[in-house]
């Protein structure tokens, strides 16, 4: 194959090269040219801006003739294939575009390609594995930028912009100087405003002790679906654990069970049990759940309980005494926290056997919902209901007197509650309690 270079006035051949001035002349036999680009049909049908490049070469020599009558079947052929397989234009308009149907970006949603990005499906997550690894969590490509946004200030339909308007696809637009520079102005104050809050460091209130969750405060719970809101309400975490269940598929599954109590400091308490595969989400169910079990508790004078309560729950033994006030509340350190969400001041608490939180708190609401005042005391007996205090001495105090009349007849001993005595107590209310070191003998100095 030769080629031969000719002027320009000579006329080339109009339907094949309008926006170029030189072409080549075929004057070998053409059959080999037509069998390569035959050849490469698959590629040119691939990439159609390839075929300009493929053919710049061939057409940067001359005009395309056919100087005999043998060559005109092999013109005719290159003609129909430049004509059917190749996109001929100008080198600044040539766009090459790929498409790949099998692509897993175009099977595939966000959502499933966030999972295998995060190792949240797999073998290893099945099998239990990786539970001592820190766990990757999802991120916001758009925090902090846009995707398309740029200097220039063009409008790229599907990234900064809406694809579709008007039942329309947009077009490849560019911003005015001026709102490109609001563009970047808000940009800025946001990023400065992200920077600002995370440096700002938020100061938690202290529960228990400096390195658990227990007795921290929650707020109040989340407004209702109706409107409701508990603003009066507080909502104290009184444990946190991880439990696990061990499942056929994914093995041992880690969530976080967490028990609180809330409490409007007026007699209405209560407490739930949240579950969740994070802490922050277990916590608001938890709080969220226990406005819907609350239980009124009956308070004397508002300071403390009617009568001294002894019970057992399960393994957990409780003995709660009424005290005058002042006294406050020398218990363990989750009663504490109840009775400050009901409205309890002082009372006496002590808990022996099991320590299981559960137990305990169920165990004390048991306890304090089912006290009798003094007047359904006075009612349910016929009699009156005296108190002794110490600033009193020996003389009693009517502390309610029934509603209907006084029985004549004495209380049958059935009726009489089975108390057993702590003797350890009723030394020390007699004065017969002695300390252990009173007759400790000590060396002299």
């Amino acid at each position: 194959m030769q080629g031969s270079r000719t002027d320009s006035s000579e006329a080339p051949h109009a339907g094949l090269c309008p926006a170029r001035t030189r072409c080549v002349t075929l004057r070998a036999p053409a059959p080999s040219l037509s069998r390569r680009l035959w050849s490469r049909k698959l590629y040119l049908n691939t990439c159609p801006a390839a075929s300009t490049l493929a053919l710049k070469t061939v057409l940067s020599n001359g005009p395309l003739s056919s100087p005999g009558t043998r060559d005109n079947r092999h013109f005719s052929s290159l003609s129909h294939v430049l004509q059917t397989h190749c996109w001929i234009s100008s080198p600044s308009n040539s766009v090459c575009q790929q498409y790949r149907p099998y692509s897993f970006f175009t099977k595939l949603t966000a959502d499933e390609l966030w999972k295998g990005a995060l190792a949240e499906t797999g073998a290893g997550a099945r099998k239990g594995r990786g539970k001592r690894t820190k766990k990757k969590k999802r991120k916001d490509l758009n925090r902090g930028q846009v995707i398309g946004e740029g200097h220039s200030g063009f409008l790229w339909p599907g990234l900064n912009v809406p694809l579709m308007r008007d039942g329309a696809v947009q077009t490849i637009a560019q911003r005015s100087k001026e709102e490109q520079e609001k563009v970047k102005a808000d940009m800025i104050q946001q990023r400065e405003e992200w920077d600002r809050r995370r440096k700002m460091k938020v100061k938690r209130e202290r529960g228990w002790s400096g390195s658990t969750w227990g007795g921290v405060s929650l707020g109040p719970p989340d407004p209702g679906p109706n409107g409701e809101t508990y603003e009066d309400f507080d909502t104290r975490i009184l444990e946190v654990r991880n439990v696990f269940n061990m499942t056929a598929k994914e093995g041992r599954k880690r969530s976080v069970r967490v028990l609180v109590a809330v409490g409007n400091g007026r007699g209405a308490a209560g407490f739930a049990i949240g579950k969740a595969t994070e802490r922050m989400d277990a916590f608001r169910k938890a709080k969220n759940r226990a406005v819907h079990y609350l239980h009124y508790i009956e308070r004397y004078e508002g300071h403390t309980i009617f009568h001294d309560i002894s019970l057992t729950f399960k393994r957990t033994h409780l003995k709660m005494k009424k005290q005058p006030r002042g006294y406050g509340l020398r218990c363990h350190r989750a009663i504490i926290t109840i009775c400050r969400l009901i409205g309890i001041r002082d009372m006496y608490a002590k808990v022996s056997g099991s320590l299981n939180m559960l137990n305990l708190t169920r165990g004390l609401f048991h306890g304090l919902a089912r006290q009798e005042t003094h007047q359904q005391l006075a009612d349910k007996k016929s009699l009156h209901v005296v108190e002794f205090r110490d600033e009193c001495g020996p003389l009693p105090i009517v502390a309610a007197s029934p509603r209907g009349g006084l029985r004549k007849d004495p209380e049958p001993e059935d009726d009489v509650p089975d108390v057993k005595l702590d003797w350890e107590e009723v030394k020390a209310a007699q004065g017969m309690k002695r300390s252990v070191w009173s007759g400790l003998k000590r060396a002299a100095t």
